[in-house]
C-alpha cells in the first residue's frame, strides 16, 4: 500500500513498514519510520494525519513543532527503526 499527503508544513509517504515525514523547516531532509508490521506503520501514518488535524487551529509557526513533538509520543511502545537525514 503507497499513499502520500502533503500539508503546508509537512509531507508523508507510506510504503508497506516504511513512513518517511518531512518537515518544511527543519535542518533534516527526511525522518524515515521502518516498522516490524505494515499495521504498525499505517496506524502511524493515520495517526500523523489525525495530529494535523487536531493543531490545524495553532499559531502556523508553532504548527510543525507541536505536530513533530506528538508524533514522537504516537510512538510510544511501537517496535520500528529511524533514520534521519
Amino acid at each position: 500500500m503507497k499513499e502520500r499527503k502533503i500539508s503546508t508544513y509537512f509531507s508523508i509517504y507510506l510504503n508497506e513498514k516504511e513512513v518517511v515525514l518531512h518537515y518544511a523547516n527543519t535542518i533534516e531532509l527526511a525522518q524515515e519510520f521502518q516498522f516490524k508490521m505494515e499495521e504498525d506503520a499505517l496506524q502511524f501514518f493515520q495517526a500523523c494525519l489525525d495530529i494535523e488535524k487536531s493543531i490545524e487551529n495553532l499559531a502556523t509557526q508553532k504548527q510543525e513543532t507541536t505536530h513533530n513533538q506528538w508524533v514522537k509520543q504516537a510512538l510510544k511502545g511501537v517496535d520500528y527503526e529511524y533514520a534521519e537525514y
